[in-house]
């Protein structure tokens, strides 16, 4: 309980002074409204409303900053945790105080400055893999290689350290400090993977699908149906030729088998004719078979919109 009254009550010895009475240069009225404020500021510290005192104790600045004046923002900013502008504040209001010859606040704001000092936390941003070029920021404020590796003064509290490099994803961490603590933080970027190149939209309106080999289907089917022809007819040549050797000795032939000798000629022509058909068809039909899934294995369409000489390419690139 006195560690609290201490510095309370220092503010309100230091605030009864006369320092802002001494601007004569100032406007009266203004100087005045000044006074009350630095009253008020008192009156809130004392209740403990040290973000209200803050706040008009820096309107009491920007008409005449004092020792005093100082040294109670100081006070303010210790007490509402921004230690780093309390250090700041502590130090300037000492300075200002030695220039005024004010040996009481020079001595109160040494005695805070010992103890506070040893209660600002630090971070230590370093660069890691791939960050020696990165643009490394400590909470939206850019770091230069100066401080880089070394430790800072922070607040307590949460902090984020962001860092960017042309080829790398974006590094983001969130640290939180204590008082007195310190703590290092190793920037790493990892480079971007590479996206997969998305495939090529099919034309407006159009659904391409696998189309079946027709061609293949028809050729093949041709080329079957010759061949079943073709046995067909090879049955009916062997039957004629059959009758013939039944009916003729060998040197010469009845005339009533003529029209045998004809049709086994005609079958023959006919089996001769189909299997060279036939085999073609199967042939074809492979050809165009194997041809056709090689074309849809790469992407090829017949016949697609937009396509050249009726075909189309749909692969990715």
């Amino acid at each position: 309980m006195r560690r609290w009254l201490r510095p309370l009550c220092l503010a309100l010895l230091l605030g009864t002074g006369s320092p802002i009475e001494s601007a004569h240069a100032q406007d009266a009225a203004e100087l005045q409204a000044a006074r009350d404020k630095f009253q008020k500021a008192l009156a809130l510290q004392t209740g403990g409303d040290w973000a209200g005192a803050l706040a008009l104790l820096k309107e009491v600045a920007a008409v005449r900053s004092t020792p005093q004046v100082r040294f109670n923002i100081a006070l303010c900013e210790e007490n509402l945790g921004q230690l780093v502008a309390a250090v700041g504040d502590y130090e300037l209001a000492a300075a200002d105080a030695r220039a005024a010859d004010e040996t009481e606040v020079v001595e109160q704001a040494a005695r805070r400055l010992d103890e506070l000092k040893g209660r600002v936390p630090k971070v230590v941003v370093e660069r890691g893999a791939n960050a020696d070029t990165a643009t490394i920021t400590l909470d939206g404020v850019a770091l230069g290689d100066q401080v880089i590796g070394k430790s800072m003064n922070v607040d307590p509290g949460p902090h984020v350290i962001t860092a960017r490099a042309i080829g790398f994803d974006s590094f983001r961490a969130t640290v939180r400090v204590d008082e007195a603590e310190t703590k290092t933080i190793v920037v790493s970027l990892t480079p971007i993977t590479q996206p997969k190149p998305a495939a090529l939209p099919a034309p407006s309106g159009t659904a391409i699908e696998p189309r079946p080999p027709i061609a293949a289907y028809v050729a093949g089917g041709i080329g079957v149906a010759s061949l079943i022809t073709a046995g067909v007819m090879y049955g009916l040549a062997q039957s004629a030729n059959k009758d013939l050797e039944r009916a003729c000795d060998g040197l010469s032939c009845p005339e009533n088998m003529q029209d045998t000798g004809d049709r086994g000629e005609t079958y023959t022509t006919l089996t001769n004719v189909g299997l060279g058909v036939g085999a073609l068809g199967v042939g074809l039909g492979v050809v165009f078979y194997v041809t056709h899934e090689r074309e849809t294995a790469s992407g090829f369409r017949p016949g697609a919109p937009g396509s050249v000489a009726g075909w189309s390419y749909v692969g990715r690139f």
